[in-house]
């Protein structure tokens, strides 16, 4: 089913999955070559937009078999787990190297050597994936559904429409998730963050309850792509959301990265912290600067006004927001209703003095004074 109405959420799902589609098969060669770790970040990112984008379409959508979240899915955690490795290597080299003393850095060359054997494996993997032929089916199946798409009556609807209906049970999902609560005090009924863990409490709090954090942080991804493809619908008034929830991943992301490295510093040898003592140290200190900077969020959005004020914009898409104005109209209107009856009641109480001052001149014209008020009356009531 085609249709020419740019506006409905037919056509903007199809060009939300085409343009993910496309750009990811942009960096294929790249990866294939693995010149650069940035170019499997990027085709990884926009993997994931996919599959967001099928996820929050799929009411209105009749995908093809071979070109659905599940292949998609399949696909992205082969290039997760080369980038995880990527990850661990670039944040030793430029983060924790440097401020190594010279004993730990000769050690630290053999957690290196280890890391790029695990990273040879992982991108033969992944290059067998672009190779296979389930990837090529994926991308073939999809390229022919973008170009006819197949899809149910609800695509016809105007996006405007339905916006609030696809974006807010996504950021209800949000919203709900147990990782906000992590590390808080209930103080009057109120959940806030507590400042006054230690590095040591943090820690011990990463390591039991990491993966929620980091279910979190894929959600807050979810949604802010999905923002994303929704937000020329609303003009520039999703920008500080955009914003925060950006650096609010990247800082989740902080959180994860640290972790994995110490995982994966633990399959390297048992007594690692013993063996790098400035490594744990500086892990710790970095993982407690990300805590403190996850918290800054955390408050924020467990503010109840500040989720609310999200809602609102996704109720009513639109350029400007049209609140404030429906507002001010409705107070107005308000105060001129108010005002009309006192202003009818004034002008009735001086036409019966009008009338009892010229019971003898009846067929005398009223005054402009006297009807002047009536005029004005009937304007306040018409505003």
């Amino acid at each position: 089913m085609k249709t020419a109405i740019k506006s409905t959420v037919g056509v903007l799902a199809t060009e939300s999955l085409a343009a993910c589609l496309q750009k990811a098969e942009k960096y294929e060669k790249p990866v294939a070559n693995n010149t650069d770790p940035e170019d499997l970040h990027q085709m990884r990112v926009q993997l994931r937009r996919l599959r967001t984008a099928m996820q929050v379409f799929a009411p209105s959508l009749v995908l093809p078999k071979g070109a659905r979240e599940a292949q998609v899915a399949q696909v992205a955690r082969k290039l997760g787990k080369q980038r995880d490795l990527d990850v661990i290597g670039i944040t030793l080299q430029t983060q924790f190297a440097p401020d190594l003393p010279d004993g730990e850095r000769a050690m630290l060359d053999k957690v290196r050597r280890r890391l790029a054997k695990r990273q040879q494996k992982a991108h033969r993997r992944v290059k067998k994936e672009l190779q296979s032929k389930r990837y090529k089916t994926l991308k073939s199946a999809l390229y022919k559904w973008t170009a006819a798409p197949d899809c149910k009556a609800t695509a016809r609807l105007s996006i405007d429409a339905v916006l609030p209906d696809l974006m807010l049970p996504l950021v209800s999902q949000l919203w709900l998730h147990p990782g906000w609560l992590l590390g808080t005090k209930v103080t009057r009924g109120t959940f806030k963050p507590d400042t006054r863990l230690s590095v040591e409490s943090v820690d011990a709090l990463m390591s039991d309850r990491s993966s929620t954090l980091h279910s979190l942080r894929k959600q807050v991804k979810r949604v802010r792509y999905q923002l994303k493809f929704v937000s020329e619908h609303y003009g520039d008034r999703l920008t500080a959301d955009l914003e925060r929830f950006a650096d609010l991943q990247d800082v989740l992301g902080a959180l994860q990265d640290s972790l994995v490295l110490e995982d994966f510093l633990a399959e390297w040898r048992s007594d690692w912290a013993a063996q790098l003592p400035t490594l744990k140290s500086l892990l710790l200190d970095s993982r407690h600067r990300a805590w403190q900077q996850w918290q800054a969020h955390q408050a924020y959005y467990l503010t109840t006004k500040n989720r609310h004020a999200l809602r609102q914009i996704l109720l009513v898409p639109g350029a400007a927001a049209p609140k404030a104005k429906a507002k001010a109209t409705s107070t107005k209107s308000t105060k001129a209703a108010t005002a009309a009856p006192a202003q009818r009641s004034a002008q009735a109480s001086k036409t019966r003095q009008s009338r009892s001052k010229n019971t003898t001149s009846r067929q005398s014209s009223p005054s402009p004074q006297s009807s002047q008020p009536d005029n004005n009356g009937a304007a306040s009531n018409d505003n």
